[in-house]
This record gives C-alpha cells, sequence and structure tokens, in this order.
C-alpha cells in the first residue's frame, strides 16, 4: 500500500560557511510530498493517519532551522543563541546542514519505521530535493 501527503511550510535559515547568498538568514516557502509504502494496520484500516504526516511537517513552520551543532559557525551559533533567549520557535537538525536535502531526508526518517518513504521536498520553483528512507 502507498499513501502520499502534499506538503507546504515556511521556515527560515542559513547556510554557516557556504560563499554564496544562502550563508544569509533567509526564508522559503517549502512545498513537497511524503509518500509511504508499507502495510496497513489491522486495526485501523490505515498505513497511517494523515494528520501524523502533518504533525511533523507543522513542527518546521514558522521556525527558523538551524544546522547540527558540529557544522555551525559563529553567526549561526549566535542566532541559535537569540532564538533561545527569545522563545523564538526553532528546530536544531539531527545531522548535516539545513538544506534542502537534508530537511527532505530528516522527514523521511521519521516515518522509516512504516516502510519505503520517499520525501521530495522544494524550496524555489522548479528545483527539488528527494530523499528516501527505509525501515
Amino acid at each position: 500500500m502507498t499513501i502520499s501527503k502534499d506538503i507546504k511550510f515556511d521556515c527560515a535559515h542559513m547556510l554557516s560557511g557556504y560563499e554564496g547568498k544562502c550563508a544569509n538568514l533567509h526564508g522559503h516557502t517549502y512545498h513537497g510530498t511524503v509518500t509511504i509504502e508499507g502495510d496497513i494496520d489491522a486495526s485501523t484500516g490505515m498505513l497511517l493517519d494523515y494528520n501524523e504526516i502533518k504533525k511533523v511537517v507543522d513542527k518546521y513552520d514558522h521556525a527558523i532551522i538551524f544546522s547540527s551543532v558540529d557544522l555551525r559557525y559563529t553567526a549561526e551559533e549566535d542566532l541559535l543563541g537569540w532564538a533561545q533567549k527569545n522563545n523564538m520557535r526553532y528546530v536544531v537538525l539531527p545531522f548535516g546542514k539545513s538544506t534542502a536535502e537534508v530537511l527532505a531526508l530528516t522527514i523521511a526518517e521519521e516515518f522509516d519505521h512504516y516502510g519505503k518513504v520517499t520525501v521530495r521536498l522544494s524550496e524555489t520553483d522548479g528545483s527539488w530535493a528527494e530523499a528516501e528512507a527505509h525501515a
């Protein structure tokens, strides 16, 4: 069985140590699709309630996304301190920099215990990252 849910969320990020526009704090409206292949649960008749996908994606909405601790440079670390001090909404990624590629893989891995998961995520029109995770 395969289920899919279109996703959309707005967030901000910066790429520490990157030489280009994305080194500056900026935001995107991400959109894409989460597709999960797995078995139907006999007691619910569902592979997964679509609201469970929404709950995961909602934690990124209107948040600042930070790279993992080992990859943050001074400006990103200072911004994280500011976000914490001011009770801003933020997410620290468990690995990697706050790129579309890593964000897609991070979301996919949240559902990999259901089976094969594919997340296609776009941060700009006409460009996307696609990540797979497996149980």
